[in-house]
């Protein structure tokens, strides 16, 4: 066993920094959105509102986070560096992973929501809709899309990413030519029909067509790149990750202002809906390469402990922080106003995140763990078993949105 130096950097540390920003600028974006007393993201009257509506721009690193971090051990099998990693184990980290946080976050948000029709921001499905939230099909109807708890329809794109990822692999296992380039072909073929898919959309109108996978597809593209580009690299010092660090954010910001722009102008937004926040998505791009490869240069930020210590909790947060946020509105006690609301909504949301984590996520990954342990124990040779753990707790068990 091998122990992490108390001043060495941590690149998961890194990570799970971004995580936590990913789940706390979503935060705001719904304190600001939630405590408006008109409910509408699309209403913006000042530089403070278009900077705040933003926060949205969270659930685009989250998707990216999510194709970096899954697609790592299918690039490194690929190019021989490792065992393919096993399709059973890996639907079972997914499920662990996934599943228990997702159920309870469902359950509590219809006991808080249900009964608080007519409370601005809060929007239900029809009863008989709602079988459809069991199995990620929300985002196939119109009258359940964006409705109950708004940010669980990123969970539906993100389930049918987990569920593609393995017949993608199937094409590095073909034994594609190993050299990097090669290996960037299925990631470059997602980016494309992603593109070309929020193309043959634009102008048409449907929530339901621009909230399922292929239209995301471009955001999991970039993240996969990613983690092409570091295969099998040493760690880089500060003349790579500044720039990386700048660019980064520079196409982060110019995303920003281009939304902002297309949200003004007719012109600007036919534009917007088919490259949608592809800058901003290269741009997180960039600064995951940072973190994940650098030395820990210029990403100190990321491995401040308490944005550490959020991140870990961050799946909890991002799926249960609507629902109380609109609870308190319901009682009557959440204040109108963005800071002070964004600061209820974190008082309420932490508390129930970390216990969502400690007693129900955590022992899931866990469980899952410790099965495919004993599957591995069974049928692979001991040298495998030990790849195999080594590569699950970093790429299997604490990826996708928030989690």
């Amino acid at each position: 066993m091998t122990h992490k130096s108390p001043t060495s950097p941590s690149r998961s540390d890194a990570i799970d920094g971004l995580r936590g920003l990913a789940a706390l600028t979503v935060l705001v974006f719904h304190g600001w959105l939630y405590t408006r007393v008109d409910v509408s993201a699309g209403s913006r009257a000042s530089v403070v509102d278009y900077a705040l509506h933003e926060g949205r721009l969270g659930l685009v690193l989250f998707f990216v986070l999510s194709g970096f971090l899954l697609w790592r051990p299918w690039v490194a099998a690929g190019r021989g560096r490792r065992d393919r990693p096993g399709t059973a184990a890996y639907l079972v980290h997914r499920g662990a992973r996934v599943l228990p946080g997702y159920y309870l976050a469902l359950a509590g948000s219809i006991a808080l929501l249900w009964g608080a029709a007519g409370t601005p921001g809060v929007r239900l499905p029809d009863a008989d809709l709602l079988p459809l939230f069991l199995v990620f099909a929300q985002n196939f109807n119109p009258g359940s899309v964006m409705k109950l708890d708004p940010p669980m329809w990123t969970l539906a794109v993100e389930v049918s990413f987990y569920l593609l990822l393995p017949l993608l692999a199937l094409l590095v296992s073909l034994r594609l030519p190993r050299r990097r380039a090669a290996q960037a072909l299925v990631p470059l073929a997602l980016l494309a029909v992603g593109v070309v898919y929020n193309h043959a959309i634009a102008g048409g109108g449907s929530i339901v067509a621009g909230k399922v996978l292929p239209a995301m597809l471009p955001y999991f593209a970039l993240g996969m790149l990613a983690a092409v580009a570091l295969d099998g690299r040493p760690r880089f010092g500060p003349r790579v990750v500044w720039p990386l660090l700048l660019g980064g954010c520079l196409l982060v910001v110019a995303d920003a202002v281009w939304q902002a722009h297309g949200a003004a102008s007719e012109s600007g937004s036919y534009s917007y809906r088919i490259w949608r926040d592809l800058p901003g998505a290269a741009g997180f791009a960039l600064i995951v390469v940072a973190a994940a490869g650098g030395d820990g240069t210029g990403t100190a930020a990321l491995r401040w402990r308490p944005l550490v210590a959020f991140g870990t909790i961050s799946y909890g947060v991002y799926l249960w922080h609507v629902p109380l946020l609109l609870y308190a509105r319901h009682l009557g006690v959440l204040p109108l106003q963005t800071v002070p609301g964004t600061l209820v909504a974190l008082l309420l949301t932490v508390p129930v995140a970390a216990a969502s984590w400690r007693w129900v996520e955590r022992p899931a990954i866990e469980r899952g763990r410790a099965l495919t342990r004993r599957r591995a124990g069974r049928g692979t040779t001991p040298a495998t078993a030990s790849i195999s753990s080594r590569w699950r707790p970093k790429a299997l068990t604490r990826t996708g949105s928030g989690g």
